[in-house]
């Protein structure tokens, strides 16, 4: 009789995902609250490009982008925010400020196969869920 290890490779979860470009995030907390989209608006998300270094999304109402730098550690820098200024209702305008208020002040980050949680210090401010292909 011999005894031995199986390998179980093929159901291992990644310890230590890294961010894929193809990826939208979906935002479904601000502040450990969710979030409930009114109608008509658009949903907020995040897409993180590493390789190119830069972050883009829809805030709601608008687009946004800037730089983004892996700092190592789940640490991270983004900057030089810029984005489109389209009209919308007032109601769409106050979330979108909030959230991007928030996500100036991200400077750290969680990611796991289907979350992604962007952080001040410790704390997160910011959670996604990642949209299905």
């Amino acid at each position: 009789m011999t005894i031995g290890c199986k390998s179980h490779k093929d159901s291992v979860v990644n310890a230590h995902p890294e961010f894929n470009s193809a990826e939208v995030w979906q935002l479904s907390d601000m502040r450990g609250k969710e979030v409930t989209f009114l109608d008509g608006q658009k949903k907020i998300n995040i897409q993180i490009n590493t390789e190119a270094g830069t972050f883009s999304g829809t805030s709601g109402c608008n687009r946004y982008f800037g730089n983004f730098k892996d700092l190592g550690n789940g640490k991270m820098l983004l900057s030089e925010f810029n984005g489109t200024k389209m009209a919308c209702p007032e109601a769409f305008h106050k979330m979108e400020n909030s959230y991007l208020q928030l996500l100036r002040r991200c400077d750290g980050y969680r990611l796991s196969e289907y979350t992604l949680e962007l952080l001040q210090d410790d704390k997160v401010l910011l959670t996604f869920e990642k949209i299905k292909d």
